[in-house]
């Protein structure tokens, strides 16, 4: 017994001294080949999707042997079978059981191993992988030798459960720093929102004037051309700025949600309008195509929201991308929906990031330039109305966010 014993002691001193998965398993496969000096030793851990095993570490193995056991069907061969039923399997001669997996077969026989015994590693109730000895020589496995297979893949399904808490705990600490950073951040967006509320105060008044004399001007009738021509530019441009001041008080004032009949053409062009100047800086050319579409049913200071974190996310794929930049807003009725969308020509979305676009926290921009909170916050905003926002990348090149909204008027 004291030979097992030591084993055991081994593994388990590794699993309290690290969380550092590979070094538990690989202190475990070394000190399991001790048991006799002969064995082969081999250890499998799950996909994240259930379907394969993939081989973490191995003693004796040849390079053929490692190749055809690096990666596993589950529920196919004897590895297989194990993970899939969670029940230790023991054989005196494996070459020549039914279930030995077909690609393997040669190289075991050709290695001439004989007894085999495959273990589940498993922790609170779930299967994480097996663990499996094989052996050159015509002894078979002792219970006892089982046992401690046994008590090994206990003590390995510790240190994966131990591992896998420590890292969910880390993921959630700094997903904690995050929010803590963005309730300061959104603070201070508060206030610099009710700094933009009374600048925006202050410039209307002067372009209320501004516009009220040119205006005034504009109706003496012996006025030269070429002054009445810039007069009508001077009463255009401020009529203009007016609506830019306007759409920036509707957007940062605090409104408590209220749903209304709201019309979608009128929220974009009020966005467009705010993100003009900065899309014009970077050379981008915003594109509208507003199809004939009813009012749906909606928060209009949200809609706006959603659809100003839309532009500019598609103007910031586009800001360093080379090649034209066109942004197209297009706004239509499909299907007994009300549709939106975001079309740009940037680099697209790769494809590990589609599937975590909507994640909070996630973002792909560089320290400072995203908060990885715009597009979570969009999916909320939409769902919360009944519909969907889905990305996806366009085949010509670029990405695309789509937005769709129920149509119809609110439950009685």
């Amino acid at each position: 017994m004291e030979p097992h014993l030591q084993i055991l002691h081994t593994v388990a001193e590794a699993v309290s001294r690290t969380l550092d998965v590979d070094e538990v398993l690989r202190t475990a496969v070394e000190a399991l080949t001790h048991v006799t000096g002969h064995e082969i030793s081999s250890l499998h851990l799950l996909s994240p999707d259930g379907t394969r095993l993939h081989l973490r570490g191995d003693r004796g193995f040849s390079p053929r042997l490692r190749e055809v056991n690096m990666v596993l069907p589950v529920g196919e061969g004897i590895i297989g079978r194990v993970a899939a039923t969670g029940e230790t399997v023991h054989l005196a001669r494996v070459t020549e059981s039914p279930f030995l997996f077909p690609p393997a077969r040669a190289v075991v026989q050709r290695e001439r191993i004989h007894g085999f015994v495959c273990v589940p590693i498993h922790s609170r109730g779930r299967i994480l992988g097996t663990l499996s000895l094989g052996r050159r020589t015509q002894q078979r496995f002792s219970e006892r030798e089982i046992a401690l297979l046994e008590a090994t893949a206990d003590q390995i399904g510790i240190a994966l459960d131990n591992a896998r808490l420590y890292s969910e705990t880390r993921r959630q600490l700094e997903e904690l720093k995050l929010a803590q950073a963005q309730l300061i951040h959104a603070e201070k967006l508060s206030a610099v929102g009710e700094l933009a509320s009374g600048v925006a105060h202050e410039i209307n008044n002067p372009l209320t004037t501004i516009l009220g004399q040119a205006h005034l001007l504009l109706t003496y009738p012996d006025l030269a051309a070429n002054v009445h021509d810039r007069l009508q530019l001077v009463a255009e441009e401020a009529s203009r700025a007016a609506r830019i001041v306007q759409n920036l008080l509707l957007f940062a004032r605090r409104y408590p949600p209220e749903r209304r009949l709201c019309s979608l053409p009128d929220q974009a062009r009020r966005v467009l309008e705010l993100k003009g100047y900065q899309l014009q800086q970077d050379k981008v050319r915003a594109v509208t195509e507003f199809g004939a579409c009813p009012p749906v049913w909606a928060d209009e200071n949200q809609i706006q929201q959603v659809l100003l974190n839309l532009v500019q996310n598609a103007h910031q794929a586009m800001a360093n991308h080379p090649g034209e930049r066109v942004l197209t807003v297009r706004v239509r009725a499909a299907d007994g929906a009300a549709c939106i969308e975001v079309l740009d020509t940037g680099p697209g979305i790769a494809p590990e990031v589609l599937p975590r676009m909507f994640d909070p926290f996630f973002t792909t921009k560089p320290p400072g330039e995203g908060s990885g909170l715009g597009l979570s916050v969009s999916y909320g905003i939409i769902a919360e109305h009944g519909g969907r926002l889905r990305a996806e990348n366009r085949p010509e090149g670029g990405a695309a966010f789509v937005v769709e909204l129920p149509l119809g008027q609110p439950p009685a």
